[in-house]
């Protein structure tokens, strides 16, 4: 069960990882070409990743361990899946709608997105620590996962406070104003797996 947990965890970092090359392709080398054949690699990762999660689904229901542990693990897994959705289908926002960004607020946008890859490293160790220990390093990460969340939060802030103050129609700010929700939210997604990962903690200590 492990194996597979950890194989779908690593397909999820695969999938987080051809995002963030996408959006840099997109933003810093200004190479569509190059950004949509690393969505397509997104779609890719995510696909395999479903399929992986599908197969851990399975074995749980089969009844490979006792019911509070399938909970746990049902309950990360489906967790971790987010990040995955939550990443391709802000790519598709960007790349599809051909959101245009204001030059002036690309910066904190690849910002927002350096500190997203930075956190689902914690993401992938706290997972790793959970299984492996020791259990105190896994709830180090949590700790990182909320306290970068909680920057991308403050630079969401500035974003959108950055954003209503530019001379555009409302309909083009709100377009924008989208991409950057769809954005944060992979961050939102990790703190809520790091609140569930410190509560499987907790609730094994018992």
């Amino acid at each position: 069960m492990e194996t597979l947990v950890l194989e779908h965890l690593a397909q999820v970092r695969e999938t987080i990882a051809f995002f963030g090359r996408a959006t840099r392709a997109h933003f810093v080398d200004k190479d569509e070409e190059k950004a949509a054949q690393f969505a397509l690699e997104t779609h890719k990762s995510e696909g395999k990743a479903d399929d992986t999660r599908r197969d851990v689904e399975k074995s749980l229901i089969s009844g490979a361990l006792f019911a509070p542990a399938r909970r746990q693990i049902l309950e990360l897994i489906e967790r971790v899946d987010t990040l995955a959705n939550a990443a391709e289908s802000t790519l598709d926002y960007l790349l599809v709608q051909h959101v245009k960004i204001p030059v002036e607020m690309v910066e904190g946008l690849i910002e927002i997105l350096g500190e997203t890859l930075d956190l689902f490293e914690d993401v992938e160790s706290a997972i790793r620590f959970l299984f492996t220990g020791p259990r105190e390093k896994a709830l180090e990460c949590t700790e990182r996962i909320e306290q970068r969340e909680g920057k991308i939060d403050h630079i969401e802030r500035r974003l959108t406070k950055q954003l209503f103050k530019l001379d555009l129609d409302l309909a083009a700010k709100l377009h924008v104003h989208g991409y950057i929700e769809r954005l944060v939210r992979i961050s939102d997604r990790a703190e809520d797996l790091a609140d569930r990962i410190a509560l499987v903690i907790a609730e094994q200590a018992i």
